[in-house]
């Protein structure tokens, strides 16, 4: 298995939230929810969201699964004029143990909004994470400017559905809706699947290959992504004459949201 931590900084956008139960209120029209920029980190700089990061890794040749936990913060630093001549925003996200005591930088990523469309480039991978108009069951190609087997330097993946990212079709569910977080109540989110799939999942038979791919996030109104869970694993069984035991390659990330200003 290849590096999992760089894997870690590309993908990833505890403190306990604490005292009397919030609700977030916001006004939207009936049936469409706003412009992507609405329901993303506000673009302006010293903007922040904090979030408890659980990672799922796969030790001892791919035969233990161990969760390891940090605070993640994602900062406005600045804006700047893109290739397209377009205002784009460079964010930094910082590392941190649960004690929050100290923060490391750990990557950038920048965001290119409009009211149509919004999108997010990591490590030179070019995600379409909102499209417009925001209503329930609207569909489009949010991979579509990805290469083929975009996390090779990382995992040495076999399954199709974890190469050609490029077909994964995003839906918009939940639109509108509240979400609860903890204490928080959101009265005003949408919920973006990206992906949904398994082969053996669990592993009910060790001698079968089995897959997982799934990919949802949360956004809250004026605030940003608030949830999300990746899951991009494989299970590889033993051959024939292979007495080890078979072995898992892969991640699976949660990100809660624990503060924002």
């Amino acid at each position: 298995m290849k590096n999992r931590l760089g894997l870690l900084l590309v993908l990833t956008l505890g403190m306990a939230i604490t005292g009397c139960k919030k609700t977030i209120s916001y006004k939207q029209d009936p049936g469409f929810a706003g412009d992507p920029t609405d329901y993303f980190l506000t673009l302006q700089a010293g903007k922040y969201v904090t979030y408890r990061l659980d990672s799922l890794n796969f030790y001892y040749y791919g035969q233990l699964d161990t969760i390891t936990s940090y605070l993640a913060k994602d900062s406005v630093e600045s804006s700047f004029t893109d290739g397209s001549n377009h205002q784009a925003w460079l964010v930094t996200r910082y590392l941190s143990d649960l004690s929050g005591s100290y923060w490391t930088p750990s990557m950038t990523y920048t965001v290119s909004p409009s009211q149509q469309q919004l999108w997010v480039t990591e490590n030179n991978l070019r995600f379409l994470k909102l499209a417009s108009p925001i209503t329930e069951g609207l569909t489009w190609s949010g991979n579509s400017a990805l290469p083929y087997a975009p996390f090779e330097d990382f995992f040495d993946f076999s399954d199709d559905s974890h190469l050609s990212l490029n077909d994964w079709t995003y839906t918009y569910q939940k639109v509108g809706q509240s979400y609860t977080l903890g204490t928080t109540k959101f009265d005003s989110t949408v919920t973006v699947l990206q992906a949904n799939d398994s082969i053996n999942v669990p592993i009910t038979d060790p001698r079968s290959f089995g897959s997982k791919t799934y990919w949802i996030e949360t956004y809250a109104k004026h605030i940003g992504l608030v949830y999300r869970h990746t899951a991009m694993w494989e299970y590889q069984p033993p051959t024939p004459n292979q007495t080890q035991s078979g072995y898992k390659i892969g991640f699976e990330v949660t990100m809660t949201m624990v503060g924002h200003n």
